[in-house]
């Protein structure tokens, strides 16, 4: 990302009040805790924001912050009058102000039936965004399918997505991507660290779950050095001083001792516990004391070793 893009994109930011966020369903548990971490940053920007993703489950509900808001309307809606028969009746439509009164006034044709109370009906629709933000997607058919299956896409409507790989600019006007990355989660916590996105621990530990899935818990051969970094980086910003943090490391309490005695581990049948004999371990004790001595040599029998 060049400077001038990243310019192109701040102002995209700054403008826009009404954002969509589009999760891809095929980037799952990863895509969801990154998307919904965008969720709560972007809320703390005061922008009017609604996230489209994959249904969570109640696992999700348990590892996440923000599952209840996937796939709901923000409170501020647009009020819609529908007026029944308008193609017969209605001849145009004009409005005014009043004081601070907005009257809305239909005009009727002239002969015609005119308009009653019981023709008018109020209905609410989301608010038009001004910006998509798409994470996760593959191609530009899978982002072009959610798209057009939740509005009618305007083609002046920016789009910015942050995946792995670049998708078409025809559906995808701004691309940031990452092939070396380990995945959206990382993605999204690098792009919210390029443009001062703010952070809490909510939004820290969702990012972090997200890394932690993509790289299965870190494992060696999934993990680059910038990852850790950037999981560093979360920590830094509270990741594991989140609830969810705090009651994923706490170790189930199961009312018993967490050491086992040996007669514990004998009834388990896992091990058998043998008996020393005293004389053994009084033979041991006394050979410790030779260690300066030069070492003894064995011939070894069947039965026992024999000292020579």
């Amino acid at each position: 990302m060049d400077d001038l893009e990243k310019q192109k994109i701040s102002e995209q930011l700054t403008s826009a009040q009404n954002i969509l966020v589009f999760v891809s369903e095929k980037s799952n548990f990863e895509g969801l805790a990154a998307g919904l971490a965008l969720y709560l940053s972007l809320i703390k920007l005061n922008k009017k924001v609604q996230i489209v993703a994959k249904n969570p489950t109640v696992a999700d509900a348990q590892m996440l912050y923000g599952v209840d808001k996937v796939g709901k309307q923000e409170d501020q809606k647009n009020l819609v009058v529908v007026i029944d028969k308008a193609v017969k009746n209605v001849d145009k439509v004009t409005y005014f102000l009043e004081g601070q009164k907005l009257k809305i006034v239909v005009h009727a044709f002239a002969n015609s039936e005119g308009i009653s109370q019981n023709d008018v009906e109020f209905e609410t629709s989301a608010l038009k965004p001004d910006m998509i933000i798409s994470l996760g997607y593959e191609t530009g058919e899978e982002l072009r399918h959610d798209i057009t299956r939740e509005q009618q896409l305007d083609p002046n409507l920016p789009v910015l997505n942050l995946a792995k790989n670049a998708l078409d600019k025809k559906i995808a006007h701004i691309n940031i991507n990452n092939p070396q990355s380990s995945g959206i989660a990382e993605i999204i916590a690098d792009f919210c660290q390029a443009f001062n996105f703010p952070l809490d621990e909510d939004i820290s530990f969702n990012l972090y779950s997200g890394i932690a899935a993509s790289t299965q818990m870190f494992s060696p051969t999934m993990t680059r050095e910038s990852t850790l970094k950037t999981a560093a980086w979360l920590i830094k910003f509270g990741a594991g001083k989140a609830s969810l943090a705090q009651s994923a490391t706490q170790p189930p309490d199961t009312g018993q001792s967490q050491s086992m005695q040996p007669e514990q581990i004998q009834s388990s049948g896992q091990f058998e516990v043998a008996e020393i004999p005293i004389e053994q371990v009084e033979a041991e004790r006394n050979q410790e004391k030779d260690w300066l001595k030069p070492p003894k040599i064995y011939h070894g029998s069947k039965s026992f070793d024999i000292e020579s």
